[in-house]
């Protein structure tokens, strides 16, 4: 269905119908720069890299060739704009420690004081991380993609993604000093972003 749709959106796009460019940002602006936060740890730059990122596409749009899906393709521009913005030394000098918590649920007041602290300390935790290694872990637990989706976006072969991503995780665990496991990650991820 999914697939169905991106075909659909793409023979818009390429026919050059304007509600067609307003559906691509609907349906993958939030996704995108969520994850441009991600990389970042700059509101202001995430902003200005997402804008890039749609921008680079729609004159890319051309040169698509479906070999993934629209989502995959703008998460790789994504993350060419995020690299090319490191190398020239835009890097984020403020990072977004001012971002609000995930957003919990009505539920038991000590539940949710506990939940917002792990969410923090996790936060942390992957704010120490290098690039790569945290760049990793949001595509794949916060992002929600697989790890062929995540060599496409890194283009790097998928057995190689699959292992940067344990050591990565490993790394995860030793700055929290404790075991994390893939579930309560996920669940924390699921609760809302982090950042």
């Amino acid at each position: 269905m999914k697939e169905l749709e991106d075909q659909r959106l793409l023979q818009d796009l390429r026919e050059g119908r304007s509600e067609a460019c307003a559906t691509l940002v609907r349906r993958h602006y939030q996704a995108v720069y969520r994850f441009l936060v991600h990389l970042t740890r700059d509101v202001p730059t995430a902003e200005d890299l997402t804008q890039e990122t749609f921008a680079a596409a729609w004159e890319k749009l051309a040169t698509f060739q479906g070999r993934s899906t629209l989502a995959t393709w703008l998460h790789r521009i994504a993350y060419t704009k995020f690299i090319d913005a490191q190398r020239a030394g835009r890097r984020a000098a403020r990072i977004h420690a001012s971002l609000e918590p995930p957003r919990i649920g009505p539920s038991d007041p000590l539940d949710v004081a506990m939940a917002e602290d792990e969410a923090q300390r996790l936060h942390r935790a992957l704010d120490t991380l290098e690039a790569p290694e945290r760049t990793l872990l949001v595509l794949h637990y916060l992002q929600g993609l697989s790890y062929r989706d995540m060599a496409s976006v890194l283009d790097e072969p998928t057995g190689t993604v699959k292992w940067r991503t344990a050591e990565a995780l490993k790394q995860l665990r030793i700055q929290l000093g404790e075991e994390v496991h893939d579930h309560a990650f996920r669940t924390t991820a699921e609760s809302g972003p982090i950042c």
